[in-house]
């Protein structure tokens, strides 16, 4: 059901992961070359890979298809917000690798690094989290309400 307000959330968090996976999360700059570090791979300027990072990919996309799955669970609300907060840490798992592991334990040891400089762009990275946090406060408004109506019955 499209027309619930959890849903279109859920719809922009699906999105949003999606469109994550095409923007590139930084740069690294060592003394002999600069290198771009996206979801799938680190690579040089002329496109050569040099590390492959395929586990943030693979987590966005399952953090995609989690919430595309959620948003047709509609008639088990209950469940539907269990698959909502699992699908919060999944992401924040794969925030935590793009932010804070990749750059701060892999890069320098394997490049030397000189200097790391995140893209702005991918700090769209905070909308599905709020996007899923909302879409949890609203599935339990609507389950409240049915509750409440149940008890009038």
């Amino acid at each position: 059901m499209i027309q619930r307000i959890q849903s279109v959330f859920l719809l922009v968090a699906a999105i949003v992961t999606i469109i994550l996976l095409f923007i590139p999360i930084g740069d690294i700059y060592t003394a002999e070359a600069q290198y771009t570090f996206t979801c799938f791979n680190v690579h040089l300027p002329n496109g050569q890979v040099v590390m492959s990072t395929l586990y943030i990919a693979l987590i966005l996309i399952l953090s995609a298809c989690i919430s595309i799955y959620a948003i047709f669970k509609y008639k088990d609300r209950m469940k539907q917000t269990k698959i909502v907060s699992v699908n919060m840490l999944v992401f924040l798992v794969a925030i935590m690798l793009m932010i804070w592991v990749y750059p701060d334990f892999l890069f320098p040891k394997k490049f030397e690094m000189a200097g790391f400089r995140f893209n702005y762009w991918i700090m769209i990275f905070v909308l599905p989290p709020v996007c899923m946090f909302l879409a949890n406060r609203f599935i339990r408004k609507d389950e409240r309400l049915v509750r409440s109506a149940d008890r009038l019955r």
